[in-house]
């Protein structure tokens, strides 16, 4: 058990015994507290309480006001760190083990306030994938949900580090690229969507496929959050309708 530190005998005066009183501080080591009695006299001597005043019912009565306030500390510690934990569960996606839309929200109106502050540039990547829904109704939700996971899995060791990857909902995906303009995430679009087309999952031993529409945005000082990743998302539907030319002039 550790001990109390020794305190030297400081007389200020004496009781009716003929013995020198204690000071404050040797007081309080020296009363029956319950617990925390290191902190008790720099907390005494906090409150600036003249000595004279500090009779033992006073020190043990702030001792067990302390005594609360640190266990009613001790308390909200625990229940931020519940919190925590809770808002950790709620930010993460229900299939796939990445960041879901809301947590994308708030990074992004983080990063929108950092480039507003420091003027760095930051970059959206969205994803659309075509044929989920072919693979849902051809193959079940089982495998729908298998090629949500192979793609978030595609995805996330495609981003750096520094990025932030995010399931929209549905089979949409987005990223936030820091430090890159609307140039490097045109580029990091096109790349990643080759990447997903040219690699298929397996499925009950039958390989299936999927591509991606791709868009892109440089986010702009005084765009909200809502704004920017519409604008990705436009971007997106511009890429997704182009194909769909390309490919009916193939048919033509």
């Amino acid at each position: 058990m550790q001990q109390n530190p020794t305190l030297p005998t400081l007389a200020t005066g004496y009781d009716n015994k003929g013995n020198p009183r204690k000071s404050m501080m040797e007081r309080a080591f020296s009363l029956p507290l319950t617990g925390r009695k290191s902190k008790l006299p720099d907390r005494i001597a906090m409150l600036g309480i003249p000595e004279k005043e500090l009779t033992d019912a006073v020190i043990l009565a702030i001792s067990t006001l302390f005594e609360k306030i640190d266990d009613e500390v001790l308390e909200k510690k625990k229940l931020e760190e519940q919190l925590q934990e809770l808002e950790s569960l709620i930010d993460v996606d229900v299939l796939a083990p990445i960041p879901n839309r809301r947590a994308f929200m708030r990074r992004l109106t983080w990063v929108i306030s950092m480039l507003e502050r420091y003027n760095h540039p930051s970059s959206i990547v969205y994803f659309d994938l075509n044929g989920f829904k072919e693979i849902n109704d051809t193959y079940g939700h089982a495998a729908g949900d298998m090629a949500i996971r192979h793609v978030a899995e595609l995805l996330q060791n495609s981003k750096r580090d520094s990025d932030f990857l995010a399931r929209l909902g549905g089979d949409e995906f987005a990223i936030i690229m820091y430090y890159a303009d609307s140039l490097a995430a045109k580029k990091r679009a096109k790349d990643i969507a080759a990447k997903i087309a040219g690699t298929p999952f397996t499925f009950n031993g039958q390989p299936l496929s999927l591509t991606c529409a791709a868009g892109f945005h440089g986010i702009r000082k005084g765009e909200t959050a809502e704004q920017a990743l519409h604008a990705a998302d436009q971007s997106m539907f511009e890429d997704k309708r182009s194909h769909s030319k390309d490919n009916a002039s193939m048919d033509a």
